[in-house]
């Protein structure tokens, strides 16, 4: 989904390795602060082969962390740091001092307080609670506070992927120094099933997961991308007005990228008036009292589940478009509906999106791969991660 608001989230220091280390060796080690994060488990590594340079681009997002003070004394935090890993050895290093910890910790109360719905904190997080705002501090905890940080992207290049990020926490006690240690395994995501491209032609990808400031900053749009057409001139539209009708590709037909069961579907929402124009508050409250934050963010949509507990997303289409159904079997490459201008959109243009899971909200996002992309020179290519290039799907 189109956004038009950008933000940086994250200020990258890269030191040498054993800069501190001396200092902290000797500490103490007690479990003194509880650590979790988004996504759980594991982070995607959203891995490109740069042939040009022989080199490999780890790419990972680090959702949200919540650190909590689980010891009867007040803590202090002073320093983060993030080590970049492949087979435990570090690669490459990333400090927070003590003034970026309290900064990232304002970060987190004022996303808190910004989502008074369920929903939009699903939006960013996959989930509706993960820090207590009641108990949210900066860097200094007593008992049961508790702050956190949001939104690290990583990138690294080397010949082979990397594997792991460790991230320390240190911390004084009662004048101690000491440190908590957490290992975050990542993974590289290899599709289920094969899939074909959701439209037909030649069309430009924009906001790819090569982009971190867009679709990457939602969790189940982690990998997630919209789809532009420009004519032989390489414009937009057919002629210079804003109205739907006027960019060609306004009702191109979208097709579902593998079998699979229609399990959710929306098309109730009139599309935007023209591009720049979203439809009036009063109307869109409404839609939210009634069905939530998904149509007005998604538009119409189609949610199509696939083996494997993949699932297919293609949001912002025409009203009253939709060739199927809740509970329907469909066939890979069987029309699904029109390409439209519904719901949180600037313009028309599809966004599609690959899940692990059926809910738009919850579910992980996930790199999605295609059997059938060529690009510019007609060479094969497989994953969209680059921003405003041009492919073609036959």
């Amino acid at each position: 989904m189109i956004s038009k608001n950008t933000y940086s989230y994250f200020i990258l220091f890269q030191i040498m390795n054993n800069v501190h280390k001396d200092k902290y060796r000797s500490a103490k080690r007690e479990s003194n602060m509880k650590i979790s994060f988004l996504p759980s488990d594991y982070l995607i590594n959203g891995l490109r082969n740069l042939e040009d340079i022989g080199r490999k681009e780890s790419s990972f997002f680090l959702r949200a962390v919540r650190i909590i003070n689980d010891s009867s004394n007040k803590i202090i935090l002073t320093q983060y740091r993030f080590d970049i890993q492949r087979n435990s050895e570090t690669l490459k290093s990333i400090i927070y001092n003590e003034k970026m910890i309290q900064k990232k910790a304002e970060d987190v109360s004022k996303l808190t307080e910004a989502l008074p719905h369920p929903d939009l904190a699903k939006f960013f997080l996959g989930t509706a609670e993960f820090w207590n705002k009641d108990k949210l501090s900066l860097n200094e905890l007593e008992q049961d506070q508790e702050t956190g940080l949001r939104l690290e992207h990583f990138v690294y290049m080397d010949k082979e992927p990397v594997d792991q990020l460790k991230f320390t926490v240190y911390y004084t006690e009662k004048g101690d120094q000491k440190k908590e240690v957490i290992i975050i395994p990542l993974q590289q995501y290899e599709c289920k099933n094969e899939y074909i491209f959701p439209l037909r032609g030649a069309w430009i990808p924009a906001n790819p997961f090569d982009n971190p400031y867009e679709h990457r900053r939602m969790h189940s749009q982690e990998f997630g991308f919209d789809l532009i057409k420009v004519d032989k001139e390489m414009n937009l539209s057919s002629s210079s007005g804003r109205e739907n009708e006027s960019h060609i590709f306004y009702g191109e037909e979208v097709i579902a990228i593998a079998d699979g069961v229609v399990v959710d579907t929306f098309e109730q929402l009139p599309d935007n008036p023209a591009a720049g124009e979203l439809l009036p508050e009063e109307d869109l409250g409404k839609v939210i009292m009634e069905s939530g934050y998904l149509p007005v963010a998604a538009g119409n949509y189609v949610v199509i589940e696939h083996p494997e507990d993949e699932c297919s997303f293609y949001a912002h289409l025409i009203p009253n478009s939709l060739k199927v159904k809740n509970g329907e079997k469909v066939k890979q490459g069987q029309v699904v509906g029109l390409l439209g201008n519904s719901g949180n959109s600037s313009a028309p243009h599809l966004h599609f999106q690959l899940m692990q899971g059926s809910n738009p909200l919850t579910a992980r996002g996930l790199p999605c791969k295609f059997t059938n992309l060529t690009g510019l020179e007609g060479e094969k290519i497989e994953l969209i991660d680059k921003n405003f290039s041009i492919v073609y799907a036959e």
